[in-house]
Parts: structure tokens; C-alpha cells; sequence
């Protein structure tokens, strides 16, 4: 078989609700620093994504601006670069005319330690509406 980019498979997850990763996943020499990976559920339409990580913590960061703009994705870099943190996923969506969601999933060491100083830098965005700041832990369930 040629190797190719991708490999598919149809699962039943209705009566089977596990799914097995191919052995190759474990074998990919790019993931032999994998120590876990995240797992993101869309909640609308019922996607998962699952990524490996580097790194053993991560988080999720939501905020509801009055828009995404330059200054907030200029922060959110600032912010990523300034505590090691390594993106995994971003999405955000405007769903009113001055309201919108970002959000943003991480991977990082040490999150407990670096988590008061991201919540700070998060407060002090402009145009802030709500923010919301979840560490995810390793072995956690949904």
C-alpha cells in the first residue's frame, strides 16, 4: 500500500462509543513526543477533533467580544508567546453586529502556575463582554 495523506474508516459509535487510533498514529516518528492529545466536541454539529500534544496541560479560553479585531488577536498572541503556549484550535464566529465568540484551545506545562496571569491579560481585553477560562486536566471525562 502507498502511503497517503490521510486514512478513513466508518465507525458505529451508536453501539460502539470507543473508537481504536490505527497503530501507525503511535508509530508516526512527528508524534514521538506525544504525552496526550485534546479532544474538542462541537456542540452544534456534533464534530470531534482530537490532537496531540507535546505538552501534559492545556486549556480552553472563551471570550465574547464586541469583535474580533487586530488589537485582540495581537493580545492573544502576545499572551500565547509570553506563557508557552502552544495553539491547538482557535474558531469565533460574530453572531449579533458588535457580539462575537473566540475561543481557543492550548497545550502548555505548568497551566496552574501560568493561570492567573492568562486571566488577568484575558480581563484586560477591550471590548470584553465574558470571558471564560477552563483548564482541561489529563484523564478528566467529559
Amino acid at each position: 500500500m502507498v502511503p497517503g495523506l490521510t486514512k478513513g474508516m466508518i465507525a458505529d459509535v451508536k453501539r460502539k462509543r470507543e473508537i481504536k487510533l490505527p497503530d501507525e498514529f503511535f508509530a508516526n516518528p512527528a508524534l514521538s513526543d506525544m504525552k496526550a492529545a485534546m479532544v474538542i466536541y462541537f456542540e452544534r454539529s456534533g464534530e470531534i477533533r482530537l490532537i496531540p500534544m507535546m505538552k501534559e496541560g492545556g486549556a480552553r479560553v472563551r471570550l465574547e467580544v464586541e469583535k474580533v479585531n487586530p488589537a485582540l488577536m495581537q493580545t492573544m498572541t502576545h499572551l500565547f508567546k509570553q506563557h508557552d503556549l502552544k495553539v491547538l484550535f482557535t474558531t469565533g464566529f460574530c453572531f449579533e453586529q458588535n457580539k462575537c465568540i473566540y475561543e481557543v484551545y492550548f497545550a502548555t506545562e505548568n497551566i496552574h502556575a501560568k493561570a492567573p496571569k492568562i486571566k488577568e491579560t484575558i480581563e484586560g481585553i477591550p471590548g470584553l463582554y465574558k470571558s471564560e477560562f477552563e483548564i482541561l486536566e489529563l484523564g478528566a471525562e467529559w
